[in-house]
């Protein structure tokens, strides 16, 4: 397979994904706050902070309040990581690809880039129609997901998607990991609470994962959750699952040959498999979180090396 034509794949598929997780860390931010509110504990810069692009928005934005984070992750055209960017680049992806892509999908992903410029015209966009919009943007993610499983044959290109997609996924839910560190950081006396509870119930609906839990480990404990959404193999959101589905696709594309994105992945995968909910707390959640992220970016950095020497070529970012 051509590495541009690889590159095009993998961009479309992580776009797509990042769209749908940017919907899920406004929908979280949102009901956290709502309790949040009754305290006067409100707060929306750690939802910014944590995607490291806080000076970008200081410099547009100025106040990190609840209206102008909602705009700059959801509708924001200059921001390279909005959800209505994203799901524009997957669209300029999808149409360099279209030759080659079932139509059906390709109307999909086509439709979907459309959603949120559509949106954004509208006058008295409030609260509830944001939620409303992502909603929308992670089902329509999803259901190209489906697709994509249930209509493309098991060649390199759907083992490209596949690679794209979960790393893309571990990443952002360990981002989504760190939104709970950055609001009960300036808070320590809420560790062990019922706000405490609420917020980490918060964190399993934005990954679907409430009832999964429920049926797991019953009542919301710290170290259970952080097991669930980080070290659970069987759970689709979870991190270890994530990569170890990774690590399997880019086996399939490589025919098992193990290059460095191979050994650096499979490191990893080892690593956590080895840990439990308590030791990621006795380490430091916060420097847990810091080193699996640099960890993660370094495979992705290689996995780009190897499958396409030239970076001029790479359509993504």
């Amino acid at each position: 397979m051509l590495s541009r034509v690889a590159d095009q794949i993998m961009w479309m598929s992580r776009y797509i994904e990042r769209a749908a997780n940017t919907a899920r860390f406004l929908e979280v931010s949102y009901h956290l706050n709502l309790d949040l509110q009754q305290g006067g504990h409100e707060q929306w810069s750690p939802l910014v902070e944590i995607t490291g692009d806080m000076k970008i928005f200081e410099a547009r934005y100025g106040e990190p309040t609840a209206e102008n984070v909602m705009h700059f992750l959801m509708f924001n055209p200059e921001y390279i990581n909005s959800i209505q960017s994203c799901l524009s680049a997957a669209r300029d992806n999808a149409k360099g690809l279209r030759e080659s892509m079932p139509a059906e999908l390709f109307e999909a992903i086509n439709d979907l880039g459309k959603l949120v410029p559509e949106a954004a015209r509208k006058k008295d966009f409030f609260h509830s129609q944001i939620l409303d919009l992502c909603r929308r943007v992670k089902r329509e993610c999803m259901m190209i997901s489906g697709m994509f499983s249930e209509i493309i044959e098991r060649g390199r290109g759907y083992h490209f998607w596949r690679l794209g997609e979960f790393m893309e996924r571990a990443d952002k839910t360990s981002r989504l990991l760190h939104v709970k560190y950055f609001y009960i950081h300036p808070q320590l006396t809420d560790l062990e609470t019922s706000i405490d509870d609420m917020q980490w119930l918060a964190l399993l609906l934005s990954l679907d994962a409430r009832e999964a839990y429920h049926r797991t480990h019953g009542l919301i404990k710290r170290d259970n959750v952080i097991h669930m959404i980080v070290l659970n193999p069987a759970f689709p959101r979870a991190i270890l699952f994530c990569l170890q589905s990774a690590l399997q696709s880019l086996n399939l594309i490589t025919g098992h040959v193990q290059g460095e994105p191979h050994k650096k992945l499979s490191a990893l995968c080892q690593q956590l498999e080895s840990m439990s909910g308590a030791s990621i707390i006795e380490t430091g959640l916060n420097e847990f979180i810091e080193d699996l992220q640099l960890n993660m970016n370094n495979i992705n950095s290689s996995i780009f090396d190897h499958f396409n020497p030239d970076p001029t070529l790479s359509t993504g970012a």
